[in-house]
């Protein structure tokens, strides 16, 4: 099968929480580039309309969908308007997020409780109304979990986001091995260390410069990295694969 069939997403519904800026925009602008149709949702009305608009710019048709991970109504109701507008979610990335940085002896209860309701709680519940949706339809489809390197490497003051990623990382197996059998894929994509507003907090200051230089390839990642894994997972290249993670570090979790 050539690359242009087997990497063919054209026409397809694709679905970026958090996707109005940072990895989320990346991959949705990716996807746009091949042909999917692209709904980014999220809580800022401006960086979503701003991503929609760049996306339109490109040619891609694009919508913006409000919606707040932590609250089941506002879940349901963004596919009923992407259904609507653009037809059935086939790719969801599941991409929304938060980040905290602190020592783990000042971590409040309330604190963790918010990364873990946005991170863990909130992605499961989008990525059960899309599965829910692929099963009433028969049509089976694909869900991308965005976890990171910190899911399995230990990092000081990050403890509440590592263990929330770390909980993305087992759901997502557990998700891929309960509905492989109705033809819906669940991988997850392991970023390591890219320039973000997400990240700002971590490589404030020499940050960025200790991290890079803690990489192998002595660089920090850049949006376009993950231009193939996105392609990957999103399209029918990966038919054969579940429950898989794929790390985009630049070797950063073997070089340490």
């Amino acid at each position: 099968m050539q690359a242009s069939e087997l990497f063919d997403i054209s026409g397809e519904i694709v679905l970026v929480t958090g996707g109005g800026t940072g990895i989320g925009f990346a991959m949705a602008r990716t996807l746009a580039l091949n042909g999917a149709k692209l709904a980014l949702a999220g809580n800022d009305p401006d960086s979503l309309q701003a991503g929609v608009d760049a996306l339109a710019e490109l040619g891609a048709e694009a919508i913006s969908i409000p919606m707040d991970v932590r609250r089941d109504d506002t879940i349901c109701d963004a596919f009923d308007r992407i259904e609507s507008t653009l037809g059935p979610v086939g790719v969801l990335i599941n991409n929304a997020g938060i980040a905290h940085r602190d020592k783990a002896t000042r971590l409040t209860r309330e604190t963790l409780r918010n990364v873990m309701s946005v991170n863990v709680e909130g992605a499961f519940m989008v990525a059960q109304e899309a599965a829910r949706r692929m099963m009433r339809d028969d049509r089976g489809g694909s869900i991308i979990n965005i976890s990171s390197v910190l899911s399995e490497m230990p990092q000081r003051q990050v403890s509440a986001y590592g263990a929330s990623k770390a909980a993305v990382s087992q759901m997502t197996r557990c998700l891929a091995l309960e509905w492989a059998k109705h033809g819906i894929r669940v991988n997850e994509i392991r970023p390591g260390w890219f320039e973000t507003s997400l990240t700002a907090p971590f490589l404030k200051g020499p940050g960025a410069k200790v991290m890079a230089g803690q990489n192998p390839t002595g660089r920090l990642g850049n949006m376009h990295d993950l231009d193939g894994v996105v392609l990957l997972l999103a399209s029918k290249a990966s038919a054969y694969m579940t429950g898989s993670s794929i790390t985009v570090d630049g070797g950063h979790s073997i070089g340490r």
